[in-house]
């Protein structure tokens, strides 16, 4: 892993996914994702990088609704999404909800 790729990520809002042409099927499940997370009060961005990774990424959200994921949660994100891709999975990912952020 290049660190200089993990830990320069940049967040897309899940709308990107469906602008990238995924088959319908991929479609479907990556929404149904999205909405289970909604229910729980989640928020689900797209995590991408340099070199074609990418991920789902839940994020708890409340209010004031600002997301930050640092280099640290970057690199972990990257590790995780690049082992699901390798795996042949799709690459859902979930940042826990810290309340000294």
């Amino acid at each position: 892993m290049s660190r200089k790729i993990a830990n320069k990520a940049l967040m897309h809002p899940f709308s990107i996914l469906r602008q990238i042409g995924f088959p319908p099927r991929l479609m479907q499940r990556l929404e149904r994702y999205r909405s289970q997370q909604d229910k729980q009060g989640r928020v689900v961005a797209v995590l991408c990088w340099a070199d074609g990774t990418w991920c789902a990424l839940s994020v708890p959200c409340e209010a004031p609704r600002a997301i930050i994921v640092d280099e640290g949660q970057q690199i972990d994100a990257y590790e995780d999404a690049r082992a699901c891709l390798d795996g042949d999975l799709l690459p859902f990912v979930s940042l826990r909800w810290e309340v000294n952020a």
